[in-house]
Order: structure tokens, then sequence, then C-alpha cells
């Protein structure tokens, strides 16, 4: 069912400060950042062994208070884990009441992506991974 722990993800209250941290304190480098505009989202990851640390910065003032909290500079928010066949594990996890907070994963590159709602999961929530077909071939991403 599960691969592999892909990254922890962090959301911050500032970027530039968490990059600080991981940069210049630990001295982990900075292998990918990512931005999402539609949702006023950036992020960098940051290697550490066989996993990645994300650190998140949401702009909007009110999911960044939903998802961060009240106060808070930090807060670890998510394990993101890998899977083979993203559709069966989530039959699977239904059927054990898991509830996503999306209805459909969210393509992210060549993956698609989908949260576990953290109420129904112990109170973690999990970040699901898998390749996305191609579009061309509809066959498995090998990248």
């Amino acid at each position: 069912m599960f691969r592999r722990v892909n990254h922890i993800g962090v959301i911050v209250a500032d970027l530039a400060e968490a990059r600080r941290w991981l940069a210049e304190v630990f001295g982990l480098s900075m292998s990918r950042s990512v931005e999402l505009p539609e949702t006023r989202i950036r992020g960098e990851f940051y290697p550490c062994g066989d996993i990645d640390i994300e650190v998140v910065e949401i702009g909007d003032p009110e999911a960044r208070r939903r998802r961060l909290g009240e106060g808070r500079r930090a807060r670890i928010e998510h394990i993101a884990v890998e899977v083979d066949d993203l559709r069966a594990v989530l039959t699977r996890l239904a059927a054990l009441g898991v509830r996503t907070t999306t209805p459909e994963p969210r393509r992210i590159g060549n993956h698609l992506n989908i949260w576990t709602d953290e109420d129904t999961t112990g109170g973690i929530s999990y970040q699901l991974i898998a390749k996305a077909p191609d579009a061309a071939t509809g066959k498995p991403n090998r990248s």
C-alpha cells in the first residue's frame, strides 16, 4: 500500500525564516521550490537523508490562519507517502471511514496528490502521492 515516506510538510508563517534555519543553520540545500499562484502557496523542499522537509507559506490570510493556527510560526501539517495505486489506496481507506480534503486528486507536476482529512486519520493528515499517467498515452509515467 505505502511505498515510502516522501516528505514531511510544515506550514510556516515566514518562508525566509524557515529557509534561514534549514539552509544556513542546519546546512541543508534546497532541492526545488513550488509556487501555486491560484492558491497563493509557495513552498521549498530540503532533502534530509531519504526524506524531504517541505516548508510551505500561505499568502491568503484566512487560509494561513486555518492551516497554521492563530499566533503560530510553524506546525507540522502532513506526512506525504508514495503509493503505487492511488485509486486502490483511496478505496481501501474509504472503507475504513477515511475522508479526503478534496473529492479528486490534484495533479502537481507529474504526480497525483490528495490529502486525508486529519479528523479521520488519527489527527494526522497524510498526503498520498502517485505518479500520474502520461497525458498522451494514459500509461504510467516513469519519471
